[in-house]
């Protein structure tokens, strides 16, 4: 039996980036400590906030979910509620009932079957919906309970596949999938701010913690090909070069912050 490298515990993961084994514990703080520091760096979280929490059903939404309430259930400025879209699928199925286990206020809507069928019938693509859509709507159901921020439960994987889908098509510049926005630049856009508190954790990883904490999700993966493929491939260079993935995250964060020096000097230069 394989023990924690932090406590004499049987391990419940092996890290291959870190090499540590983890047992629950250990694990759950790990998790944590990632998520603390990802939603630290947006500045959303020192003062009150209204924050919408967007369920899919996947495992991603459910363990954002959960950790976020955990993390903030005695602050009593931090108002949370979960946002659910209903595409008439085992993922809206899945998404109420973890909404729940979460036992927190929830805003759904229901997608017209029409919009259904007409994006289907335009989109040979597993998700009919796009996710550009999906946010767009979301953003819609937001401000109508006057929420200040959105989180989603996307994970390290699904970051690390759209910023390398972007080197191969060229168009790194162009990303706008998994930028997390900060209070201030999300409101100057007249936006409301997109936060990932999963980015830094490996999609394994949240599939293990969604099953240790009893998590309802549905099982979907609705990727075109081109996604499916990266994906994959991903995985497979990772795996022999672990740590892969937080480089193309680490990419992207780079990225953010140039765009994010660039806005503030434009800013300061229009009120000289």
């Amino acid at each position: 039996m394989t023990r924690c490298c932090k406590c004499p515990m049987p391990a419940v993961i092996y890290q291959k980036y870190s090499g540590m084994h983890l047992c629950q514990s250990h694990f759950d703080d790990d998790v944590h400590r990632k998520v603390r520091e990802t939603i630290r760096q947006t500045g959303l979280f020192a003062h009150g906030l209204r924050l919408a929490l967007a369920m899919d059903g996947g495992k991603g939404s459910a363990v954002m979910a959960n950790i976020i309430k955990e993390l903030f259930a005695r602050r009593r400025d931090i108002d949370l509620a979960l946002l659910i879209l209903d595409d008439h699928g085992p993922g809206a199925k899945a998404a109420r009932i973890a909404s729940q286990q979460l036992g927190l206020r929830v805003s759904i809507k229901a997608l017209p079957v029409s919009l259904l069928n007409e994006r289907v019938a335009s989109d040979p693509a597993p998700d009919p919906i796009s996710f550009a859509q999906k946010m767009r709507m979301m953003t819609g159901l937001a401000r109508e309970m006057g929420a200040n921020a959105i989180a989603t439960g996307h994970d390290l994987d699904d970051m690390a596949t759209e910023v390398f889908i972007s080197y191969l098509e060229g168009d790194i510049c162009g990303l706008q999938y998994g930028r997390q926005e900060t209070r201030q630049e999300g409101y100057e856009q007249g936006m409301i701010p997109t936060i990932q508190p999963l980015r830094r954790i490996p999609g394994k990883e949240v599939r293990l913690y969604a099953i240790q904490h009893g998590l309802c999700f549905a099982e979907m993966r609705l990727e075109d090909e081109l996604h499916k493929e990266a994906r994959q491939e991903l995985c497979r260079f990772d795996s022999r070069h672990p740590g892969t993935k937080y480089s193309l995250l680490r990419s992207l964060e780079k990225l953010d912050k140039e765009r994010s020096d660039r806005s503030g000097s434009q800013r300061s230069k229009a009120f000289k």
